[in-house]
């Protein structure tokens, strides 16, 4: 099937795809003058040398709003947000009529996380040029929340009307309908920007999202790379199709890092890499900076907190590099822990690389690999000495410029994945998780079984996780035990939410014995598990959070053991808890596992009422000693490449 296989840039919300809304002017006064060299500058990738021409234009002439709003610009690109919101409101001060002035400023405070003023920016832009498209897909973005949802679609409408063959609109609309429920609509606005321009890259990413969604990462995986082959400079939608493989049943290992290879001889052939120095010094106090898309309410922080919570701050002092907009209390706690903060959305990864050059990161710690919002281009620059992967992606990155990837012996066996990554196995001795839940948790409930009469099983994966050869082999379970129930968590998607009936349906469990619930809110999620007597584990693509969610509520997890690191995560963590035989060794076997097990309810009843406090007495939450473990990882590492 998969075969069939070989035979996006996301925009930064508000950013339109022309180059920051310069005024342009012929060159006939000697301020027009420097401010088109400076412009050939920025053009030539020299935004520092740039940044210094239109700084002499505004000393030159201080009333001159055009030299202030290129300044700006330039500023903004190096990631210097700030100066680059007060250069842009000198501009706006001597000419408050001018567009792109006030929609340049909204940009930067979208990127910045001050959504509120940036729409008021957005909206001060549509005074003075109302029909702007530009603008009204940045106020879109501004509006793109829970509470202002209609109103974001309503903009994203609109700029679309201003400009039928916006490239990006389609694309955000899409997303806005979507997280409002919207999934049909949502794929009537791709088909017919596709329809209008075949090869538009935003429309194309779009729909591989929409089809991964609905379970069938195939398609995704294909769509996503006819966006690549046709881009293949375009990072983001790599990583979107690179994610894709790791989902799919049946693609092996050599075709998985054959392709991060790929990957990564484009991204290298058009970076020049920085390969700082390593000092002689191995006891230093080592630089560590971690770099992630979510310091914020996602399931990285649970595992991220507890690090930098017990740092060594004697030994390691913490930067974080933080690329996205949004805040919430979580990305202020970590925030908190950290001993220096960075924002990096929507910066140049040019400019983001000389921050953490001119930082003196010793240590650069990936913490996205090919998930969503990483900075994967930032790491092939080498902007410090020694670069590490770890965490949100159980694979290779391909990336030669990152020298080692963090994991244990059991996702890891020594002398088998080596041959499937290009960095060196850096292995903790126990899990490479250390799990702290981001609120307080419900109490452990009675195991169901015992007042309902039948089993209850349960799945709180990503509907990406759900293929269709894993939701045959589920139903064949439900087939299995009489009277049993499952019950479906997540699932907002109707194509989805169809192909899990006609699965089950297949294998005769009539609908009035399937479950299937959309996204819920946290604290309802964490007390859906008192439903559940048993949870399944995804596979090829194992769970991580969910599994540690369903255990720490009381709820045995079984799962299925593949051949690589992502498809061994469940192993690992079981593992750590003496529950290696919930781990079945092939999807047929997973039946009779479970028929073991579950002869004996009130033995399966002890186990839950012991399990939060089994993982809470494991070295799955152990921050103190697993922040050790890591350190030790990183100081061996930095004295083993110390010269001498």
């Amino acid at each position: 099937m998969f075969k069939k296989l070989f035979g996006r840039k996301a925009a930064v919300p508000g950013k339109a795809e022309s180059d920051d809304h310069r005024v342009q002017l012929a060159p006939t006064e000697p301020l027009d003058v420097l401010i088109a060299q400076g412009n050939a500058l920025e053009d030539a990738g020299d935004v520092r040398a740039a940044a210094d021409v239109y700084e002499d234009v505004v000393r030159r002439a201080p009333d001159y709003w055009r030299g202030f709003l290129n300044l700006g610009n330039a500023l903004r690109l190096l990631g210097r947000m700030e100066e680059a919101a007060s250069r842009y409101r000198q501009a706006i001060a001597l000419e408050p009529s001018s567009p792109a002035g006030h929609l340049n400023l909204a940009n930067v405070l979208l990127a910045s996380g001050e959504n509120g003023p940036a729409a008021e920016s957005y909206r001060n832009a549509l005074r003075h040029r109302p029909g702007w498209a530009d603008a009204w897909f940045g106020l879109g973005g501004a509006l793109d929340r829970d509470e202002t949802r209609m109103e974001a679609i309503d903009a994203f409408e609109r700029a679309l009307d201003a400009d039928p063959g916006h490239g990006m609109a389609p694309a955000r609309l899409a997303r806005a309908l979507v997280k409002n429920g919207g999934f049909a609509s949502a794929r009537a606005v791709i088909a017919s920007a596709l329809a209008r321009e075949p090869g538009n890259s935003h429309a194309l990413a779009a729909r591989g999202s929409l089809e991964q969604d609905s379970g069938d990462s195939v398609a995704a995986a294909q769509t996503w790379r006819t966006v690549v082959t046709a881009d293949p400079a375009n990072w983001e939608t790599w990583s979107s199709y690179l994610f894709a493989l790791n989902f799919i049943v049946g693609v092996d290992n050599e075709t998985i890092l054959a392709e991060h290879r790929r990957f990564e001889e484009q991204l290298t052939s058009s970076v020049t890499p920085m390969r700082p120095a390593i000092p002689s010094n191995g006891g230093k106090r080592l630089r560590i900076g971690y770099v992630s898309a979510d310091f914020r309410r996602h399931s990285v922080s649970c595992f991220i907190e507890g690090l930098l919570r017990h740092h060594d701050h004697a030994n390691f002092e913490v930067y974080c590099y933080y690329n996205h907009a949004s805040l919430d209390e979580i990305t202020a706690r970590l925030r908190a822990l950290s001993d220096h903060w960075c924002d990096i959305a929507g910066v140049d990864d040019d400019a983001v690389a000389q921050r953490i050059a001119d930082d003196g990161i010793d240590i650069l710690v990936d913490l996205g690999g090919h998930t969503t919002g990483n900075r994967l281009p930032v790491f092939a620059r080498k902007p410090a000495p020694l670069q590490f992967t770890w965490l949100g992606y159980l694979c290779t990155t391909g990336l030669d410029s990152i020298d080692y990837r963090i994991c244990d012996a059991i996702t890891d066996p020594v002398g088998i994945t080596e041959r499937w990554q290009v960095e060196t196995p850096a292995r903790l001795p126990g899990a490479q998780w250390c799990y702290q839940p981001q609120v307080a948790l419900p109490d452990v409930t009675r195991l169901p079984m015992l007042d309902n009469g039948y089993w209850t099983f349960g799945s709180f994966n990503q509907s990406s996780k759900l293929n269709v050869e894993l939701l045959h082999t589920w139903a064949g379970i439900i087939a299995a035990f009489p009277e049993s129930r499952m019950r479906f968590v997540g699932v907002t998607d109707p194509i989805l939410r169809e192909r899990i009936l006609a699965a089950f349906s297949a294998h005769a469990v009539s609908p009035d014995r399937i479950d299937i619930e959309g996204r819920i809110p946290i604290d309802a999620y964490f007390a859906a598990h008192a439903d559940i007597d048993i949870a399944f584990d995804s596979f090829p693509y194992n769970g991580a959070t969910t599994t540690c969610d369903a255990l720490v509520m009381g709820v045995p997890v079984v799962t299925v053991l593949g051949d690589r690191a992502i498809s061994r995560g469940a192993m690992s963590l079981l593992t750590n808890l003496d529950m290696a035989d919930w781990v079945a060794p092939s999807p047929d076997a997973l039946s009779d596992l479970l028929k073991h097990h579950l002869r004996d309810p009130e033995r399966v009843a002890g186990i839950r009422a012991g399990l939060r406090s089994r993982m809470q007495g494991s070295s799955l939450m152990d921050a103190e000693r697993f922040t050790r473990e890591m350190e030790s990882i990183f100081r061996g590492a930095w004295r083993q490449r110390c010269p001498g």
